[in-house]
């Protein structure tokens, strides 16, 4: 197979507290509509009501045929339903078993419910009276191999933790290895990773706030953040298949820069200047100057974009009119699937050409040129991909 020079996004999709699919989505966000709701109902006694971003109960039988014995665990059910969102939405027919389309899946918090009612039954019961099937469930690549399964997709596949799949898959098809890859993230937060957030007093306090959206906006901790569930999938394509399929193009990937900053391994809620600003100007170079810029943000709260990514913003300003956008302020923080939920409502800005959230004056910003996206990993990492308009 020939290298690939362009590379373009094709389809989306995602279920998050904004709703399920990229449409629902982005019509939610044009109404002003915060997914983020006060929870209480939580089984254990020991968490306070929280700000959270849940997911909208779907009929996973009358979306999904699922064959198995075992009903598939919340984490893959996420996924299975954001993936089958963008295969719809890109066109994709998928009848034959020799497809070659790739799937690469991005996670950070893997099957961790699986493992704890695993680790449950075996303090319980003791490990002669658990099926072995209930093993394999606790493993974090069974959401890439139910994926897999159900839609037969037979290219290069990989599950990755705290790293952007988006970069991997524009590299496989980049390097001719795939002409179509989906790229994915899903994460879902079980009670006591939520209580634990909550006892090291990294969850943003309900009593101090009327509600969410008061909270993103006036959350005075940086470090206090707030959580959702949820899943999200974009596919991409080579312009030759692209142009075969006769496929809609919301944007094309241009190039992404990732990088590493050993000062926040186990913080996701900031990033060193130095070490952002030396990522972005890998990208800046290729703005033409004078377009418009949509940027996405890697962060919940106000204060959390100020800190991190201020300083990159007064850059783009210099030369770019850039507007921000903190899409995790709709959903939560989703962990791997915010920074694919990133991608997707760029790629959606730049199609629609409007931005989804007016100015003070009533105004929808338009005619964006470009979109970056930001994002911000477990260890350390972060990625910036570069996006630009396709007509």
């Amino acid at each position: 197979m020939k290298s690939n020079t362009k590379i373009l996004i094709t389809g989306l999709g995602n279920i998050s507290a904004l709703g399920y699919g990229a449409a629902a989505a982005w019509e939610k966000m044009l109404a002003g509509e915060n997914g983020l709701r006060v929870k209480s109902d939580w089984e254990h006694a020991g968490i306070q009501a929280q700000f959270f971003g849940e997911t909208p109960a779907v009929e996973f039988d009358n979306e999904v045929k699922w064959d198995d014995r075992f009903p598939p665990q919340q984490y893959s059910k996420l996924g299975i339903l954001a993936c089958k969102k963008a295969i719809d939405d890109a066109g994709i027919v998928l009848e034959a078993l020799d497809n070659e389309i790739g799937l690469v899946i991005e996670t950070s918090l893997g099957a961790t419910a699986s493992v704890e009612d695993y680790l449950y039954d075996l303090y319980r019961y003791g490990l002669q009276k658990i099926s072995p099937v209930k093993f394999t469930k606790t493993v974090a690549n069974t959401v890439l191999g139910d994926i897999s399964r159900i839609f037969k997709l037979n290219g290069p596949s990989s599950l990755i933790y705290n790293s952007n799949s988006i970069t991997y898959g524009f590299d496989l098809i980049r390097k001719g290895a795939a002409e179509i890859v989906i790229c994915g993230g899903v994460d879902h937060y079980t009670e006591y990773r939520v209580l634990s957030e909550q006892e090291n007093d990294h969850l943003v306090r309900v009593a101090d706030h009327p509600n969410a959206l008061s909270a993103t906006a006036s959350e005075t901790n940086s470090q206090r953040n707030i959580l959702g569930d949820g899943a999200a999938f974009i596919v991409l394509e080579s312009e030759a298949s692209a142009l075969r399929r006769k496929a809609r193009r919301y944007a094309e990937l241009v190039e992404y820069s990732s990088c590493f900053d050993y000062r926040n391994i186990e913080d996701t809620t900031q990033r060193s200047a130095d070490v952002v600003e030396t990522a972005i100007d890998a990208l800046r170079a290729i703005l033409e100057p004078k377009e418009k810029v949509v940027y996405l943000s890697a962060y919940t709260t106000a204060e959390q974009m100020e800190r991190s990514e201020r300083h990159v913003l007064d850059g783009l300003n210099r030369s770019n009119e850039t507007y921000s956008l903190r899409h995790k302020a709709y959903t939560g923080d989703m962990k791997s699937a915010s920074g694919i939920m990133g991608a997707s409502i760029a790629s959606q800005v730049l199609y629609n050409n409007r931005f989804p959230v007016p100015l003070a004056f009533g105004q929808y910003p338009s005619d964006f040129g470009y979109a970056l996206v930001n994002t911000a990993h477990e260890g350390g990492g972060s990625s910036h991909l570069l996006l630009r308009k396709t007509f």
